[in-house]
């Protein structure tokens, strides 16, 4: 069983109760509550898997870790407001080393306006940070949702962040879209094409791409390298020309047909989906 049918079996075992506009299959859980929806996300960094040693400082393991998961708050339109972090912690990783970690979770989290409030710590046999984030909105943007006709846009362009350094999660964007009110969206985790499928089979659609809209830094491998964290949403036609204004770039349409389909001079060539994933 691979990743995605994984995902599907959970979906399919746990469903969501009263209140509960969203859960396991989507970037947060989503829990109506008395001023708008609470969100609750969880990201996993762990050593050998997500980040190697080598070539990291210990503080920038720690702010990348924490803006990994905070992505997610934006990818429902949301801000954060809390985490909470449990690190397990080898023999070979030193006390000093650890207080470097929790001050790039620190500065991470001052960044994005909000506090570390507790966590837990356990001997292991590799370095891993387990963070969880809560956060809040007034209009949630979930994966499902996206319209035949809509338009396709990013954040920022794919292939343009390095592996191994912090960056700042696209909280600014996302303040700026829940006043548009996306009808769909996702972070870019794992590859551009495997997360547009994920939102492509959250909203059973499909979608056509235009070639010499995509903003690709090195190239086509850009469309499946992943770690963009770039915010990948779909809107109505009235806003394109605002979206575009605003630095958004317009990549391409939603269709009532299932598949992702590049056009390039007027033709279209269907797309295998590939990225990232875990098994």
């Amino acid at each position: 069983m691979d990743e995605l049918k994984w995902a599907g079996f959970l979906v399919r075992s746990f469903k969501r109760g009263k209140n509960i506009l969203a859960g396991i299959g989507d970037d947060c859980a989503v829990i109506k509550d008395k001023r708008g929806y609470l969100l609750i996300s969880s990201d996993l960094f762990i050593e050998n898997v997500h980040f190697k040693l080598k070539g990291m400082s210990f503080s920038d393991i720690g702010a990348r870790a924490a803006s990994r998961a905070i992505s997610d708050i934006a990818a429902c339109c949301g801000q954060p407001q809390y985490l909470v972090v449990s690190a397990g912690v080898p023999s070979y990783i030193s006390s000093s080393a650890m207080k470097q970690i929790f001050r790039g979770i620190e500065k991470t989290a001052l960044l994005c306006k909000t506090k570390v409030i507790g966590g837990d710590t356990a001997r292991a046999e590799c370095l891993f940070l387990d963070i969880w984030v809560y956060g809040h909105t007034r209009h949630p943007v979930l994966r499902r949702g996206a319209k035949a006709g809509d338009y396709i846009f990013l954040s920022g362009r794919l292939g343009r962040l390095p592996f191994d350094r912090p960056f700042l999660p696209r909280l600014k964007e996302a303040a700026f879209l829940s006043r548009i009110r996306p009808t769909a969206m996702i972070d870019i985790s794992d590859g551009f094409l495997l997360d547009l499928f994920r939102l492509l089979k959250a909203s059973r659609k499909g979608a056509v791409l235009w070639k010499d809209k995509l903003p690709l830094t090195k190239g086509r491998g850009d469309l499946r390298r992943g770690e963009d964290y770039e915010l990948l949403f779909t809107c109505p036609a009235c806003y394109k020309d605002r979206l575009q204004r605003k630095g958004f770039f317009c990549v391409g349409k939603i269709l009532g047909k299932r598949g992702i389909f590049l056009e390039e001079r007027g033709i279209l060539k269907k797309l295998t989906v590939g990225g990232y994933l875990h098994f």
